[in-house]
């Protein structure tokens, strides 16, 4: 019979313990609901386990400022003079392919050809509201059945059609643009310097002279079979490990990289066609994502004469081509050497 006792008092001390630990972890939760909801929205504290919004926290979230902010309207489209610290709005294009072409030296530039296609603005952000200033752009048309209800009413919502591509642009806030602007060709100027980003080109698993460029071992001299080895990865003892970062073998490309200080040799806006010098990363026919270089001087901004904040205007500029940046690559030659004399060419 003592036997029996203390098995259900040892019983009901297990369940009165299990119900002050439940009650435990139900007030912690509340406690971490109510000091996560304050600056944030209140999406964010909903749960799986509670999907219906407390009083208690549903009245702090009517207290914060971030949800009681609006959205300052964007200011008329209109022409104003570009300031040091604006930041223009970029676009999205597609690397349609390679060609090149000969500048006034008679010197072949070899060229990039970026198509723009229908690269609209679907949502602007702003610093009082959403913590950044950006603009939410699109390109690229896509069937409606394509896509979710829910991602459909954003641009059902925008008054603009479907967009393949979606990209977050981050811009000074005198560079917002209303919500429909189209951002084309005519947005760039020939002879200006862009950033260019995309995801290169995939590789596959590669090895470590194709993908850092080792030198490899040596050919003969008692080497079998390991030519394109990469030989030693670590120490000995001390430090007894691989130091993160090493260079090995794995895999190379599909990596988002950025091409930077890219010089615009033509801009052709009836076609929405960007011709740059060199290459850009990713395969033909991928997304690129192009805007204003970040490293290039004001001096060079302000003679450019970039339109701010895009083009405004009915009929579209005339295609125009750039003068090369670069000296004439003979003139060195022929002063310097001498081989090319003046009364000899007449």
């Amino acid at each position: 019979a003592h036997n029996w006792q203390r098995q259900v008092q040892q019983q009901q001390h297990l369940w009165q313990l299990s119900l002050s630990s439940q009650q435990q972890q139900q007030q912690q939760q509340q406690h971490f609901r109510q000091q996560s909801c304050r600056g944030f929205s209140w999406r964010a504290t909903r749960s799986i386990d509670n999907p219906t919004l407390p009083p208690e926290i549903a009245e702090l979230i009517a207290q914060s400022s971030v949800n009681n902010a609006v959205r300052p309207p964007v200011a008329p489209l209109l022409p104003r003079p570009m300031q040091f610290e604006s930041r223009r709005a970029g676009a999205i294009a597609v690397k349609a392919g390679m060609m090149q072409d000969w500048d006034e030296f008679g010197a072949r530039v070899p060229l990039t050809v970026l198509w723009i296609d229908e690269c609209t603005v679907v949502r602007y952000k702003h610093q009082q509201r959403d913590g950044v200033t950006s603009l939410v752009l699109g390109a690229s048309a896509k069937r409606p059945k394509q896509l979710h209800p829910r991602q459909l009413g954003e641009f059902v919502a925008a008054g603009v059609t479907p967009k393949r591509k979606l990209w977050e642009c981050k811009v000074s806030e005198d560079a917002l643009l209303p919500v429909g602007t189209v951002i084309g060709a005519s947005h760039f100027k020939a002879g200006q310097y862009l950033d260019v980003t995309g995801v290169t080109k995939g590789k596959g698993f590669a090895g470590v002279m194709k993908r850092w460029g080792f030198a490899g071992q040596n050919a003969t001299h008692g080497n079998t079979k390991h030519h394109r080895a990469p030989g030693s990865i670590g120490g000995r003892t001390d430090p007894g490990k691989v130091w993160k970062g090493k260079k090995m073998p794995g895999h190379l490309g599909c990596e988002r990289v950025t091409f930077k200080n890219i010089w615009v040799y033509r801009v052709d806006p009836a076609r929405n066609l960007l011709f740059v010098r060199g290459q850009v990363p990713g395969p033909q026919g991928s997304f690129v994502y192009i805007r204003d270089a970040f490293r290039w001087q004001w001096a060079g901004r302000q003679a450019a004469q970039l339109p701010f904040p895009t083009y405004i205007g009915d009929a579209l500029p005339e295609s125009e081509v750039a003068r090369s940046d670069r000296q004439d690559p003979y003139r060195v030659y022929r002063e310097d050497v001498g081989y090319f004399e003046t009364d000899w060419k007449g």
